[in-house]
């Protein structure tokens, strides 16, 4: 999977003390971070060149966010960013370097892009100009690597008279620049790499929580949500504390990803009720897409919220054993709520083109739970996070079936065991 950087205007990182790529004026001092989103207000930087010589000046260094796992960076990257020359003999061209360091040292761990130059020049007006799919040197990345990205001109003319390039860089609008877009102090500039899928980030399927023991690493909670010992499950209240449980870890990327979970039983009672999952963008703003259950309406809805609002999300009746199991899926630029009976077939209730945040690998899962007057009588509990079903038994209570725990005698008393099934290497 392709892991994609922005070149904000955020402060970088870390700076590394040398410059590595060859350029015959390397004095600026512009640095910024290569975010895993878009940040920071759109910002130029400029340099003159006055030699009759052609010759190459750097206008700034972005640096990536310590790599998360190691791994291998490999094949092409493609990459984009606003640019003009100052009058139209200038024949400035785009000159990248990029190259991984050694944590944070100014040794480097392996050179990507070695000094590469296009071919088109840049235009007298400001436009965004790309290059695709260049062939990047094959590095083997460590966990705390950092990649970083050497971005200026070639200058090709050969007059004394001044001659300034100028690069835009920040903007956080919500489509990347293109080549020749002329929204380059909205559209960020972007690298992406071809490969990459999990050194910088992480796919939401990784989060992984059976509650066979309690609360995993993966969540805390909090405001009366506790773990079920008898059922081996999150047990989420709701109130007006909004109790719920939420991932400890905000590193995660639901592009090309699945997340999916158990959910068991749902709350009762309580006044204006509901039991929601939600994947929250980098920053908590009302931005969010939420499988909703509503105890007043007996309605799951499913929302793309802007501002926390939805002002058409998809709606249906909650039907306990066809929807026992809710999914966010993405794929190929579309993002999907889906249900299932089982967690083998599922069925798509809603669709929507992936938003822009949800590319990003910031994101955070929460399950939350809230009634407006009122506590509710019985908690919603959770199972299976990104996990197979556990088989429990069932029991004929004369009119239908119904869930039992196994119960085993300890000497003292029975005491209710989960069922395990072998997956060919543990018991789960």
């Amino acid at each position: 999977m392709a892991t994609r950087f922005w070149l904000t205007s955020s402060a970088a990182p870390y700076t590394p003390a040398t410059t590595r790529g060859t350029w015959t004026d390397a004095t600026a001092t512009v640095t910024g971070l290569l975010g895993r989103q878009p940040a920071g207000a759109s910002i130029t930087s400029a340099k003159a060149e006055t030699s009759a010589a052609a010759l190459s000046v750097l206008l700034g260094r972005w640096i990536s966010p310590p790599a998360r796992a190691g791994g291998t960076l490999s094949g092409t990257v493609s990459f984009a960013a606003g640019r003009m020359q100052s009058a139209s003999t200038s024949a400035l061209v785009t000159r990248v370097h990029m190259y991984v360091t050694v944590g944070d040292s100014d040794t480097v761990r392996g050179t990507l892009l070695a000094n590469w130059q296009g071919s088109t020049n840049w235009t007298t007006t400001a436009q965004g100009g790309e290059a695709t799919a260049q062939a990047i040197g094959s590095v083997t990345v460590q966990a705390g690597d950092r990649v970083v990205v050497e971005f200026g001109y070639q200058a090709n003319n050969v007059e004394a008279a001044s001659h300034t390039g100028t690069m835009y860089y920040g903007a956080a609008g919500a489509t990347d620049l293109v080549n020749a877009a002329t929204a380059v102090t909205t559209n960020p500039g972007w690298v992406e790499f071809s490969t990459g899928d999990g050194l910088f980030n992480a796919p939401t399927a990784e989060i992984v929580d059976k509650f066979t023991t309690g609360i995993g690493s993966r969540f805390v909670y909090w405001g009366g949500t506790f773990w079920n010992s008898s059922w081996k499950r999150a047990a989420i209240t709701a109130n007006d504390q909004f109790p719920g449980l939420m991932a400890t870890d905000v590193g995660y990327e639901m592009a090309n990803s699945t997340h999916h979970f158990e959910v068991v039983n749902l709350p009762t009672g309580g006044v204006g009720t509901n039991f929601s999952a939600i994947v929250l963008g980098p920053v908590d703003d009302g931005t969010f897409i939420r499988t909703k259950y509503d105890v007043a309406s007996g309605n799951l809805t499913f929302e793309n919220c802007v501002g926390y609002f939805d002002p058409a999300p998809t709606t249906l009746a909650y039907d306990s054993v066809a929807h026992r199991w809710w999914r966010f899926r993405e794929a190929a630029g579309t993002f999907y709520w889906e249900t299932s009976p089982n967690a083998a077939t599922w069925t798509v209730r809603r669709n929507v083109t992936t938003p822009q945040w949800l590319k990003f690998g910031t994101l955070r899962t929460n399950f939350e739970g809230y009634a407006d007057t009122g506590s509710t009588t019985t908690p919603a509990e959770v199972d299976n996070v990104n996990a197979a079903p556990t088989t429990i038994p069932k029991v004929w209570t004369g009119s239908a079936w119904v869930q039992k725990p196994v119960k085993v005698w300890t000497g003292s008393a029975w005491v209710a065991k989960p069922v395990k099934a072998w997956s060919g290497t543990a018991w789960f």
